[in-house]
């Protein structure tokens, strides 16, 4: 493919990309770096959720939904919003990381503890009805993911502000693939239930994070004296709670669903539900990768002129995310079936339901990372609460009446709305038009177009001499 190979090599026909690049890592090699890290953790996801499918089944599938939503909750109050304040100012002060990581270490610590007692209270006191099917065992399992996860979710932040991908791949991986031996070794030697899977998932944390804990030893060494960093603990819980706040509003807009779809049908229906949002949320592969590289080279060049190439990237993020999600929808009634067998059938029009909103919120994403790396997460906390409580309406107005079909379409109007403010408060930010932020120019589309012929030729070529036998 004829596309730019570099930060400096945006097409030369576009003046909108002409202004010169800063010096630093490459964009598109860390962006290499990091997609080969996530397309390896999917092929290893895939063989996790196909471990779930087919081993099982759709309630149990349900049960571990419940789990991981309980704790993407534990992530982002536990963590107290660490990950900003660790990208942030490992991007920018790469050599004063004890001067700062500690105060984060403190109140990742404070954050478990509230955690735990929320937790606590919540499922063995108050016991509401929309946590049903998970059984006490999985409720101790989730107290004892949520620490460990969130040490983890610091290691990665702490690699992808020193711009280390390399490493946050391969602990990434190592997770995953963990994960996927545990659950099968597990379910096939003990029991095929939920519990042995959300033990898998908690082994592949834990191994996960003593191999980021190694490759960050030298930086890790003096960055637990809370005393030396003293005077960065108020600025940390600043950032971070602003980060919180998104965190926790985010999980409202795409996971809130998950529990109210229990609360009106039953952990089966969660499952089926859970698999097509696993599978359209497939689409944010790309744009995650593009996110994860991106954040730290707008932080690190916020006060040099960045705005073009964001642009730039967007704009090839939306092209990109509007082709493969027509590509689903044209094969998800074959695959699907074919792959998690004829149980989750039901995840189908799921899938078509909930696409058109996860393709527009694959680019915002990217938007949402860049605005996060200028130091404004609030732009993003305060879009996100407002898409949370539309989430909230749409669910209790749909789900009762169109079940897990009701919940893919309110899940998909929010996406796409929440896109289009995320795109309005970047606007505002770096001043530029929607034309510039999402179509791609003349320039680029020749690019793709000349790609695709050469794409067409080498395969002609290939083919050729075989036919010619």
């Amino acid at each position: 493919m004829n596309l730019p190979v570099h930060e400096t090599s945006v097409p030369e026909t576009s003046q909108r990309d002409a202004k010169p690049r800063p010096s630093g890592p490459r964009f598109v090699s860390s962006f290499a770096t990091v997609l080969g890290g996530q397309i390896a953790c999917a092929a290893a996801a895939l063989g996790i959720e196909v471990c779930y499918a087919r081993l099982i089944g759709p309630t149990g599938r349900g049960q571990i939904g419940l789990c991981m939503m309980v704790i993407s909750i534990g992530l982002a109050v536990a963590g107290l919003g660490g990950e900003v304040p660790i990208l942030i100012w490992a991007a920018s002060q790469r050599k004063t990381l004890h001067a700062w990581l500690p105060a984060v270490w403190f109140w990742g610590l404070i954050g478990c503890v509230v955690f735990s007692c929320f937790w606590t209270t919540l499922y063995w006191k108050w016991q509401p009805s929309f946590l049903r099917g998970i059984t006490p065992t999985l409720a101790y399992l989730v107290l004892a993911v949520v620490p460990p996860y969130v040490f983890f979710q610091f290691l990665l932040a702490l690699l992808t502000g020193l711009e280390r991908f390399s490493e946050r791949a391969a602990i990434s991986l190592v997770a995953q693939v963990v994960e996927l031996g545990t659950v099968v070794t597990l379910a096939l030697l003990i029991a095929r239930t939920a519990e042995m899977a959300i033990v898998g998932n908690l082994a592949g944390i834990v191994m996960g994070g003593c191999v980021g804990a190694i490759l960050l030893r030298q930086s890790l060494r003096n960055g637990w004296k809370v005393t030396a960093a003293a005077d960065k603990l108020g600025a940390s819980l600043s950032l971070g709670m602003r980060g919180v706040s998104s965190n926790l509003a985010m999980f409202a807009t795409y996971r809130l669903d998950v529990f109210v779809v229990n609360y009106f049908l039953s952990p089966a229906q969660v499952g089926l539900y859970a698999l097509g949002v696993v599978i359209s949320e497939s689409l944010w592969q790309i744009p995650q990768a593009v996110a994860v590289a991106l954040a730290p080279r707008t932080a690190r060049t916020i006060d040099e002129g960045g705005e073009q190439f964001t642009c730039f990237v967007t704009r090839q993020v939306f092209l990109l995310a509007c082709t493969m999600a027509g590509i689903m929808a044209l094969t998800s009634a074959l695959v699907i079936p074919f792959i998690f067998g004829a149980r989750f059938q039901p995840s189908v029009p799921v899938i078509w339901w909930i696409l058109p909103g996860t393709s527009a919120f694959a680019v915002a994403k990217v938007m949402a990372a860049d605005l996060t790396a200028r130091g404004k997460p609030e732009y993003n906390s305060m879009i996100a609460i407002a898409s949370a409580a539309l989430t909230v309406l749409l669910d209790f107005a749909l789900i009762p009446r169109m079940g897990i079909r009701g919940a893919a379409l309110a899940s998909s109007i929010t996406y796409f709305l929440q896109t289009m403010m995320i795109g309005m408060a970047l606007k505002s930010v770096i001043k530029v038009s929607w034309k510039t932020l999402l179509i791609p120019s003349y320039a680029e589309l020749v690019h793709y177009r000349d790609a695709v012929s050469r794409g067409k030729a080498w395969l002609t070529s290939a083919i050729a001499p075989k036919n010619r036998v």
